[in-house]
């Protein structure tokens, strides 16, 4: 697979994810993910963090999201 192939298949797992936090509203996911900055990482965007390779980060705050933290 090629690496933008990969770029494009975590951004569509973090979307998805950020969709289901947000009660399926793709257009809300969307904006957090490009525009919300993360406390939690120095204030930080999603997409800056999926763009370091810290998708996995993402996730697990997309996660902790799902089980009821507020942040």
């Amino acid at each position: 697979m090629s690496d933008i192939q990969s770029s494009i298949r975590t951004i569509q797992q973090v979307l998805a994810a950020a969709t289901a936090v947000s009660g399926g509203d793709l257009e809300a996911a969307i904006l957090w993910y490009r525009n919300e900055p993360l406390a939690l990482f120095d204030c930080r965007t999603a997409e800056s963090l999926v763009a370091e390779g810290r998708a996995a980060d993402v996730l697990h705050l997309l996660e902790s999201f799902q089980a009821g933290f507020i942040g």
